[in-house]
């Protein structure tokens, strides 16, 4: 790892930080890259921090976004960090500051747009910084109805969005003096960080502020219509007992309590349903937002993909789904399917020959939502001639339930696991896991700086085309293969 020799002091346009030394690399935690956004600004678009006088530290983290306790915590942990309104930090891990030319990868981290923090120490930014010198910025951004609430009479949505954009903005006029390349930014997201990317590739402005994007477990029709955000929005008002527009002066913890209780209301049977999404607004998201991410990643270079077992993370232990009947898996596939639900469910059934019930809803869903729609984009990539590289993370835990489920790629993709133990990779042989971790590392590393993930120590892995579909599959074995046809299901043509 890079050792660093130079002190720990930038000026930026704001002023002047000060950070501290970790793992040989500089860290500069709890950046502020907008103004507050509680009181008045709550509900309002990003501003401009103002400058501070003498010296500011940035050893400590900021406050994380106000939350509740994340649906997957049994899966991949859980954590108990303060949390606060005025959350728009940055982190920034650095090999050098008297570098000029590091490739920069921005974090954006996932959670159902409800949960999660960039600044949690699962997305350490220390090894793939010092082992791989880029510099390393994960974003905290406003989450649930404080990010992505949209009424006319209380926000215009999509905020969380708008704070990743500044976010970017902020990057690139300011990362040169941490050593980073602002003409070489990789924005990197998983989940709802990857449905977050996808629509910034849509974005005319926002498309412009990244050269590449690596897209980890998206699900790309994850957007709401004004119409049924502003439902969501009355609904919630509904709930805390407030008129629409005193939403503004309720406290966050009422906020909170409404958010999940919305949740609650509108969870259904194997479903992943998320309570707030980001919103067509034909502003940040135009309407045509599937043929704008593919119109917005020509001229840049695109990684993307999926885990074996999406949906494992959501149903794996869970009564309901492996005692379901028969009728009520039907009716799953028939909500995701509509006409098409029995060639669904045949489908499934001759790929896992003998499944139950978690295993064929598991099938139907990951095709219907993360796998599907991440080998469709690939599709639409391909065919335009954008060159994209397109995986999928089968390595698993030999003891755990959930299987190579959602979120598992994430410990290796940080390397990491000295800082968290989630339960989905209990019982891991160590020396694998981290032979595996430092040869993702060095793959996204290699994308990260020249847009081609192949380097010598990795199989051939060609981009993907129509005509021989190519996908590396990360497991206990490296493979490339012809990625097989799934269920010939279109998800893009429902642009709204």
């Amino acid at each position: 790892m890079s050792q660093v020799e130079n002190d720990t002091v930038v000026k930026t346009s704001s002023g002047i930080l000060e950070g501290v030394v970790e793992e040989g690399v500089v860290v500069f935690r709890g950046v502020p890259y907008a103004a507050p956004v509680n009181g008045e600004n709550r509900f309002s678009p990003p501003q401009p921090f103002e400058p501070w006088d003498g010296i500011r530290p940035a050893i400590e983290d900021g406050p994380i976004p106000p939350q509740r306790p994340s649906r997957l915590a049994g899966v991949m942990g859980d954590f108990d960090f303060p949390y606060d309104e005025n959350c728009l930090t940055l982190n920034i891990w650095t090999p050098a500051l008297d570098k000029s030319d590091c490739p920069v990868v921005v974090w954006i981290h996932g959670g159902a747009f409800v949960s999660g923090a960039g600044s949690l120490p699962w997305y350490n930014g220390a090894k793939l910084a010092g082992d791989h010198n880029l510099v390393v910025v994960s974003v905290n951004y406003r989450l649930g109805a404080l990010g992505f609430l949209y009424h006319p009479e209380v926000s215009a949505g999509n905020l969380g969005l708008r704070d990743q954009v500044a976010a970017l903005e902020w990057v690139k006029s300011q990362i040169a003096v941490f050593g980073g390349d602002p003409d070489n930014v990789t924005l990197m997201g998983q989940s709802a960080g990857a449905i977050s990317a996808y629509a910034l590739l849509a974005n005319t402005h926002a498309r412009d502020l990244f050269q590449r994007v690596i897209l980890q477990s998206g699900r790309f029709s994850s957007f709401e219509t004004p119409e049924s955000g502003s439902a969501a929005a009355v609904a919630l008002a509904e709930i805390a007992g407030v008129e629409i527009g005193k939403l503004k002066s309720l406290q966050v913890e009422e906020i909170l309590d409404a958010q999940s209780e919305l949740a609650r209301q509108k969870a259904d049977f194997a479903a992943t349903n998320i309570p707030i999404l980001p919103i067509i607004d034909d502003d940040l998201i135009p309407k045509n937002f599937h043929e704008a991410a593919v119109d917005g990643a020509k001229g840049k270079e695109v990684m993307l993909g999926s885990t074996h077992d999406e949906m494992y993370a959501f149903l794996a232990g869970v009564p309901e789904i492996t005692g379901a009947s028969d009728t009520q898996v039907e009716a799953v596939f028939k909500r995701e399917l509509g006409d098409k639900w029995l060639d669904g469910l045949n489908f499934c059934r001759n790929r896992r020959p003998g499944a139950g019930p978690l295993e064929l809803l598991s099938l139907c869903l990951n095709e219907t939502n993360f796998a599907g729609q991440t080998a469709e984009f690939a599709e639409r990539l391909g065919s335009a001639g954008i060159s994209a590289w397109l995986y999928r993370f089968d390595w698993f835990a030999p003891n755990s339930p959930f299987g190579a489920c959602h979120c598992i790629e994430l410990p290796f993709i940080f390397n990491t696991f000295d800082k968290w133990q989630p339960p989905m990779i209990a019982g891991i042989d160590q020396n694998e896991a981290e032979a595996l971790a430092r040869l993702i590392q060095k793959t996204w590393a290699n994308f990260a700086r020249n847009g081609d993930p192949n380097h010598e120590g990795l199989l051939q892995w060609p981009a993907y085309n129509k005509g021989d579909r190519s996908e590396l599959r990360w497991g206990r074995f490296i493979e490339v293969v012809r990625r097989p046809e799934g269920l010939n299901i279109k998800f893009f043509g429902r642009d709204t």
